[in-house]
């Protein structure tokens, strides 16, 4: 296909030997697209309209997107920032072709993030396919970090309850958020997050009242799905569940413990309490991600009946300052 190529001489001049890194405005968003989901390198500017039709619809901010130009001005990679409430973004970038666009790719993905270092945003994240070795290698050469092997789980809706729930400890109640408990739900997250085994690389990398705003983003949210766990009137645990239209789910955004309520089986029971909160709803799954390597909860979740049904591998960058 023919491309309209930028003017040579608007291009800005660029010691880099891969050629000059150029922010995408709409006038060049087709051809960005295009370079950013190529298949082998071969553009398709109807999937890039469909893509562009997606994001018009669905909200998506098309704006924070770079790409790397040849001298003549052609598109050769690009990588596009989503942000996500919570100051967080998700980068998607060119799956190099071959061993020698590692180097122009990670570039591009390096100077997307210098540009959006002290901004808005703290934290930029990716998710690769496991296959993807090629871009994974890119990402790390820009100063990425892996963070996990995620394993995403689900199991059908439950349609009747999964186990009558046998009365709790006389030390323990199950109560719903309430929309003024933001500053007791933070706590809880943080208590959470003593010895986790659930991503711990991303410890003190977002402060805690971000994480919970993106919590309360994933998804729709409806705060009679969100349960606490208090031990001796204190809360001790949190099971947030959203529901998630566009894919016919529920999604259990995050279930966490702090240390002194470990170890008694009131993860199990506090699962089951959320499952069987959802009898009746119209949804067909639960879904849900988790550490490969939180053993104890890929066993909690298997015993409730979720099943895999992919992995990606997560990796992040800092946004908050230059030095990755």
């Amino acid at each position: 296909m023919s491309i309209s190529h930028a003017n040579p001489s608007q291009l800005q001049p660029s010691d880099d030997p891969d050629g000059p890194i150029l922010q995408i405005g709409a006038d060049r968003l087709i051809e960005g697209v295009e370079r950013l989901t190529a298949a082998d390198q071969k553009a398709d500017p109807e999937h890039a309209r469909r893509f562009i039709q997606f994001a018009s619809e669905n909200q998506i901010d098309l704006k924070k997107f770079w790409a790397r130009a040849d001298h003549q001005g052609n598109l050769l990679h690009s990588t596009l920032c989503v942000p996500s409430p919570g100051r967080t973004c998700m980068m998607f970038s060119t799956n190099p072709s071959k061993e020698g666009d590692i180097r122009s790719v990670a570039g591009v993905i390096k100077h997307a993030c210098l540009e959006l270092v002290e901004g808005e945003l703290d934290l930029a994240q990716a998710l690769l396919e496991p296959s993807e070795k090629s871009l994974h290698d890119a990402y790390l050469r820009a100063g990425f970090t892996p963070l996990a092997t995620l394993h995403y789980l689900e199991r059908p809706l439950p349609t009747r309850l999964i186990e009558p729930e046998s009365a709790w400890p006389d030390d323990v109640t199950i109560t719903t958020y309430k929309n003024d408990q933001n500053v007791q739900l933070e706590r809880i997250l943080d208590d959470s997050y003593t010895n986790t085994l659930d991503c711990p690389g991303l410890f003190g990398l977002r402060d805690t009242r971000d994480i919970l705003e993106g919590h309360r983003a994933s998804g729709e949210f409806d705060p009679s799905l969100w349960f606490i766990l208090n031990v001796d009137g204190q809360p001790r645990g949190v099971l947030l569940l959203n529901p998630a239209p566009a894919s016919h789910a529920v999604e259990l955004v995050y279930m966490g413990l702090a240390p002194n309520a470990r170890g008694r089986g009131l993860g199990r029971r506090l699962l089951t309490h959320g499952l069987n909160a959802l009898v009746g709803r119209r949804e067909h799954n639960v879904t849900l991600a988790v550490d490969e390597n939180n053993a104890p909860a890929q066993e909690l979740y298997r015993r409730a009946g979720f099943r895999a049904v992919l992995r990606r591998r997560a990796l992040i960058r800092s946004l908050r300052s230059k030095d990755a």
